[in-house]
């Protein structure tokens, strides 16, 4: 499987983030209507609604530095409007489908990822008057914790297209496995995106790393043998800090943990692997395939 591939297999869908920050601020502002979209190019397609009346605003696409969102997406700053058809300061593109809908004051905040826009979030009223600050601010932070998410999904994807090409054109070392400086950069890479994954508190990326896990060890050949001991998710994580080199402290730093439960942690791992030290643990650890 391409790397292109792995990170397909671990990104869920932008859109359906948006939707569902789009309905979470539906209940926290009481705003008649909200609705967004995520940037292609340099034009905004929107696909989220919450509140709309017929399809008017369904797919449309708004051009850079056309209209309000346009403006805000090439400004990367919010930008509101409190009569929308009467305002001096934007341009009337798109007043067709906003009128369908009824909308008399808009406001539009970008979704800014590393100072790119990704997106954009609109909040609307069907009366001619200002969107008070205290909602604007809502959905302001909403878009920076949507930023946030793509942000670490982009990371996510990074690092997954990281270790695809690690493993092309790698030929082997002894047989089928790689060779050890290559094991390690995997090892390094897949505990750093289970840290990602953590960090995002997304069970999608959870579930979906075990066949990524999966992919990867692939990479090791086919004589990677089947572990024949089980090791919990949390003993994984630590086992791999240890072939890495790292201290008990590092490692516990690294996950959040004390350094007496890393310590609980690999005395647990040499009793299962029914050995006496670290490098004994890692040594067997490779044989028995629980590591690249």
């Amino acid at each position: 499987m391409s790397a292109a591939n792995r990170a397909d297999l671990l990104r869920p869908s932008d859109v359906d983030t948006l939707r569902a920050e789009l309905r979470s601020l539906k209940q926290a502002t009481e705003l008649p209507i909200l609705f967004g979209g995520t940037v292609h190019g340099a034009d905004l397609v929107l696909s989220g609604y919450v509140g709309t009346r017929g399809r008017f605003l369904r797919n449309l696409v708004i051009s850079s530095e056309r209209g309000l969102g346009g403006r805000a997406i090439a400004e990367q700053r919010p930008g509101s409007v409190a009569d929308y058809f009467t305002s001096p300061r934007i341009t009337h593109d798109y007043d067709k489908p906003v009128a369908g809908e009824g909308i008399e004051s808009l406001l539009a905040v970008p979704v800014v990822v590393r100072g790119k826009t990704r997106a954009a979030m609109y909040g609307g009223l069907r009366t001619p008057r200002s969107i008070g600050d205290a909602v604007t601010d809502q959905i302001v932070q909403s878009a920076r914790a949507l930023a946030r998410e793509i942000e670490i999904r982009d990371e996510v994807d990074r690092r997954v297209a990281l270790l695809g090409n690690v493993g092309e054109g790698v030929e082997p070392e002894r047989g089928d496995r790689l060779p050890r400086t290559v094991s390690d950069t995997i090892t390094a890479s897949y505990l750093e995106l289970r840290e990602i994954a953590a960090a995002a508190d997304d069970p999608d990326l959870e579930s979906r790393l075990k066949e990524i896990e999966d992919n990867l060890r692939a990479l090791g050949g086919a004589g990677m043998p089947t572990p024949t001991v089980h090791l919990t998710s949390r003993e994984r994580d630590v086992l791999g800090y240890v072939a890495l080199g790292c201290r008990n402290a590092e490692i516990a730093e690294r996950l959040s943990l004390s350094p007496e439960t890393v310590k609980s942690y690999v005395r647990n791992i040499l009793a299962k692997l029914e050995v006496h030290g670290r490098h004994e643990a890692v040594v067997e650890a490779r044989r028995q395939g629980l590591l690249l």
